[in-house]
């Protein structure tokens, strides 16, 4: 996995720091707080999509707005 880290809510978000956690229907996806960040159709397709996610965040600092 990736080490990339990004700014996420004031703190780094990184594939290493999320949890993703198997079910019924696919792999829901959490940071290392526990905020939620999706629920994917598998593992692979969950960990692709948290990647781009760190990607395009670097870009701009980082920064994701909290929409919760």
């Amino acid at each position: 996995m990736s080490g990339e880290e990004v700014n996420c809510w004031g703190y780094h978000l990184a594939v290493s720091r999320c949890q993703f956690i198997d079910v019924g229907y696919g792999t829901i996806v959490y940071d290392q707080f526990g905020h939620f960040l999706g629920k994917y159709e598998t593992e692979s397709a969950a960990v692709e999509e948290i990647r781009a996610l760190v990607e395009e965040r670097a870009g701009n600092g980082g920064l994701i707005k909290d929409e919760i």
